[in-house]
């Protein structure tokens, strides 16, 4: 996880590079200690303020959950971006190249490594081929999960909570179930994703707003566009994206302001009312609690990696 420690790449034997921590705002445990040889890190992620993202890497034989609580995390996994919403899941397979470009204020995050199962080896006290089951299913998920966590989140806290107990059999049995309910718990928020109704009708309105973000509309102008109730429509709509639609339009905005600022010379002030904001303080505003930049911080580190470009 990038979150300011030292961990780049999970070796293939038992050894992990990370920096263990526990504070109030950090925390990065190490399991094996507790009997779960399994986990080599469980970690919470607590920014209170921006922090300079870690370079890209990986971690070669360990697969990284992450559940953001709090906030919004950008992560970058192999060279794809990806908004992480409150709610939302996300998993870094071992062979993975990425990083979390974008850690605002605020933001608050569970996240765990967990190592890849080895023929003739325990793992959470599954037969093998149960063990074999899970880790196929696991990495067969998308990047990016959308769908309802609240299990995956109790078996974090669960996490926690044993890990807090005497050393012993119970605290070791307690973290073995944990550790099984969250993988199936990620499992099945991921299918859970697929039985959602009336995708095709919001998924029509998705791509408008991707397609013209700066577009007024009202909520029951979307709402008519889906044929639904505004109350239905909101509901449907939060199952599909992970957010409200005008937090949506927002990120939409924001995401096509990255774009322009990277590509054109338009003054900021100019690009800011042309998607759809009321002034340009008000843009600035959300760019840098959505990126940990100004706009025109982000111009210019676009313009520093093409070697030059245009001016803020």
């Amino acid at each position: 996880m990038t979150t300011g420690g030292d961990e780049r790449v999970c070796a293939k034997g038992r050894k992990l590079a990370v920096t263990y921590i526990d504070t109030p705002d950090r925390r990065a445990l190490d399991l094996t200690e507790a009997g779960l040889c399994e986990v080599p890190v469980l970690g919470f992620s607590r920014y209170r303020h921006a922090v300079t993202p870690v370079g890209t890497h990986r971690h070669a034989g360990c697969l990284e959950i992450g559940l953001c609580l709090r906030g919004a995390l950008t992560l970058l996994n192999n060279s794809r971006e990806h908004r992480i919403m409150p709610g939302d899941l996300y998993l870094n397979k071992p062979s993975d190249i990425h990083c979390i470009s974008a850690s605002p204020k605020g933001t608050i995050v569970y996240w765990l490594l967990i190592r890849e199962p080895q023929r003739g080896q325990p793992f959470l006290r599954l037969k093998s081929r149960e063990a074999q089951d899970i880790w196929s299913r696991l990495n067969r998920l998308p990047c990016h999960v959308i769908a309802k966590t609240d299990a995956v989140r109790q078996a974090f806290a669960h996490l926690f909570k044993y890990h807090e107990q005497p050393a012993g059999p119970y605290r070791t049995v307690g973290l073995n179930t944990a550790c099984v309910s969250l993988l199936m718990g990620v499992i099945d928020a991921s299918s859970h994703k697929a039985t959602i109704t009336h995708s095709r009708l919001i998924d029509h309105v998705v791509e408008s707003l991707r397609e013209k973000p700066e577009r007024k509309v009202s909520l029951d102008d979307l709402a008519r566009e889906a044929g639904m109730s505004p109350s239905l429509f909101i509901s449907r709509f939060k199952q599909i994206t992970g957010l409200p639609p005008v937090h949506f339009q927002l990120a939409c905005r924001l995401d096509k302001a990255k774009r322009l600022l990277a590509e054109t010379d338009t003054p900021i002030t100019q690009l800011a009312l042309d998607l759809g904001f009321c002034a340009s303080q008000h843009f600035s505003g959300h760019f840098k609690r959505a990126f940990g930049l100004t706009p025109s911080g982000w111009r210019k580190r676009a313009a520093a990696r093409r070697g030059g470009g245009f001016k803020g």
